[in-house]
């Protein structure tokens, strides 16, 4: 039996989905995407909104630290900057702290911020059916519109991202003392 050369080059050039350090992109709608991210030291699940104009935002949670993150592709952010975004919803305006992760990503709230414990509170929120919620930068850029109202259908997917990450955060026991049953 031949196997036809096109079959054998789209299986090369395959890599396998949890490859370390890649993405295992498991699920999306509506312009955002659940994915579990399998980097060392510290894997995390990534729910990620994409303008599909260059514009995303996403929210990264490890086992102990949650990120908030949000891009441009035109941006070039230069290190050590630190500035505000004003979050806005349909009752409340909160300024929170924002600072350089790369060259074309702010990390809003982050660990050292005032009220950044309420990141995860928002992500919870959202899937509860949070409306959308719009972001005011301080310089010249354009306010965005986060749709949080979008993205309540992917709350399995991510509970199953929260399973996967909190599975392989297990410390691992000193192989003398531990049954392997």
């Amino acid at each position: 039996m031949k196997i036809p050369t096109v079959m054998v080059l789209i299986a090369a050039g395959l890599q396998p989905v949890s490859a370390f350090g890649e993405t295992d992109w498991m699920g999306g709608a509506r312009q955002w995407s659940v994915g579990f991210a399998n980097e060392s030291p510290h894997p995390y699940c990534r729910l990620l909104w994409d303008s599909e104009i260059g514009k995303t935002m996403e929210f990264r949670q490890t086992a102990t630290e949650t990120f908030w993150l949000v891009s441009k592709n035109t941006w070039d952010i230069p290190a050590d900057t630190k500035t505000e975004v004003t979050l806005i919803n349909r009752t409340t305006t909160k300024v929170v702290a924002a600072e350089f992760f790369d060259k074309n990503t702010l990390r809003l709230w982050g660990p050292a911020s005032k009220g950044s414990a309420g990141l995860k509170k928002l992500i919870k929120n959202s899937f509860a059916g949070m409306p959308d919620l719009q972001l005011t930068f301080a310089g010249d850029e354009g306010d965005w519109t986060l749709p949080l109202s979008r993205v309540d259908q992917l709350y399995p997917t991510y509970r199953q991202c929260l399973k996967r990450l909190e599975a392989g955060e297990r410390p691992k026991q000193n192989s003398e003392t531990s049954k392997p049953f």
